[in-house]
C-alpha cells in the first residue's frame, strides 16, 4: 500500500462549502484537511477499491496529470459525492464544540441551535444525498460505454483492505440487509 495520504486531498474546503453548503460564507476553518482526508478513507476508498483510490490520489496531487477519464470522474462524480460525505463528517464539529469544560452546543446570538430530532434528520439527509451522487458515480463506473476507462475499480492488489464477508451493511444507523 502506498503512502497516499502525502498527496492532496481530492477536494477543497471551498470546494466542499460551494458544493454542499447553503451558507456560502461557512468558515473555511470549520472544514479541515484532516476532516476531508477521514471522508476520503471512510466513504470514498472502500466504494472505489484501493488501487483506484491510490491512483486518483497520485494522479490529483500537484505533481501529478489526471488521465481523462479520472479528471472528468473527479470533475463529475466524485467531488460531488466526497463534499457531502465531508458535510456529513463536518456535522458534529459544527453543532458542537469541544472545550475545556466539555462538549458544549454551538449558539449565535441570532439563531437557536437545532434539537436533537431536527439535528439528526438533518445529518441522515445529508448522507443520503452522498449516497445518492455515490450511487451515481458507480453507475458511470461500471456502464458499459465505460468500459476499459477504469479497469482498478474495485480492485485491492495487496489484498491489504479487510474484506468482513457480512452481506449486512449498517449506513447511518440504518441495517440494509
Amino acid at each position: 500500500m502506498a503512502n497516499v495520504r502525502q498527496y492532496d486531498n481530492l477536494v477543497t474546503a471551498s470546494e466542499v462549502i460551494s458544493k454542499s453548503f447553503t451558507n456560502q460564507a461557512t468558515d473555511l476553518s470549520l472544514i479541515s484537511d484532516e476532516l476531508i482526508t477521514i471522508a476520503e478513507l471512510a466513504h470514498i476508498k472502500p466504494m472505489l477499491g484501493l488501487d483506484m483510490y491510490e491512483e486518483l490520489k497520485t494522479q490529483n496531487d500537484s505533481s501529478g496529470t489526471l488521465t481523462t477519464a479520472n479528471s472528468d470522474l473527479l470533475t463529475h462524480y466524485l467531488k460531488d459525492a466526497l463534499c457531502w460525505y465531508v458535510r456529513f463528517e463536518a456535522m458534529n464539529e459544527i453543532q458542537y464544540n469541544t472545550t475545556s469544560a466539555g462538549l458544549v452546543v454551538n449558539v449565535s446570538e441570532f439563531s437557536s441551535p437545532a434539537n436533537v430530532e431536527q439535528f439528526n434528520q438533518m445529518k441522515s439527509d445529508t448522507f443520503r444525498k452522498a449516497q445518492v451522487l455515490s450511487d451515481d458515480m458507480i453507475a458511470y463506473i461500471t456502464h458499459e460505454d465505460q468500459t476499459n476507462s477504469y479497469p482498478l475499480y474495485g480492485k485491492d492488489g495487496d489484498s491489504s483492505m479487510p474484506y468482513d464477508g457480512d452481506v449486512a451493511k449498517k449506513m447511518n444507523g440504518i441495517i440494509f440487509y
